[in-house]
């Protein structure tokens, strides 16, 4: 069954526009502004609010939201919502921790280490200059050590990106389908090659014995 974009609907505190977070935004409007202009005037005044399933709205999204409201003499009401968390630090301690998920068209750019608890859908970018982390599935492209680093890696639930970068190396799935495994992986630099590895089969050990210049 088809997920359908958008649903508006009316509350006791308001207009409620609830969108589907996996959706492209492009649709997400023409949805919304299809389902305003059917209404006749029903929602002419009223004050919206928005619920994102599965994701949440850029600064950009919004202000074209609000500017689709306004032509049916609609308003916006914004909420404050902590989906976007820095812990400051120096370099690779640098932490930007995203709780959202990552739409097509979307690109992630951080000088430290990016974490994001959400899936990275196809069309989506994630560069980081330390580790990727998400704690969902990646399906999108990632480059960590995106200056060079190149003891950074790449981290997932489910690893499918469409291509995965450390610091200058590149790699992209093979052609051919395969069985995608049902376990966290992560991604890392060997012998200038990226591999790819079950995550209770590393060895953290050596990644930071590594990092310290420890052989």
């Amino acid at each position: 069954m088809a997920v359908e974009p958008v649903i508006i609907k009316g509350t006791r505190d308001g207009i409620m526009i609830i969108m589907d977070g996996n959706t492209d935004f492009e649709i997400i409007k023409n949805a919304i502004y299809e389902k305003l202009q059917n209404g006749n005037g029903f929602f002419d005044g009223g004050m919206a609010r928005v619920k994102v399933k599965n994701g949440s709205l850029s600064h950009e999204d919004y202000l074209n939201l609000e500017q689709i409201l306004k032509e049916f003499n609609m308003s916006l009401q914004r909420q404050a919502s902590p989906r976007t968390i820095i812990f400051p630090g120096q370099c690779r301690n640098r932490i930007l921790l995203l709780k959202k998920t990552v739409r097509s068209g979307q690109k992630i750019s951080y000088k430290g280490t990016v974490v994001i608890l959400g899936d990275v859908n196809p069309g989506s970018e994630i560069v980081a200059t330390g580790d990727i982390l998400v704690m969902g599935v990646l399906r999108g492209m990632a480059h960590a050590g995106a200056h060079g680093d190149m003891s950074a890696i790449v981290a997932a639930f489910r690893l499918q990106p469409t291509q995965l970068r450390i610091a200058g190396i590149i790699s992209r799935p093979p052609e051919d389908k395969q069985e995608v495994p049902q376990f966290p992986e992560i991604a890392r630099l060997k012998d200038k090659a990226i591999i790819i590895e079950p995550y209770y089969q590393l060895n953290f050990e050596s990644i930071k014995r590594k990092r310290e210049g420890i052989k």
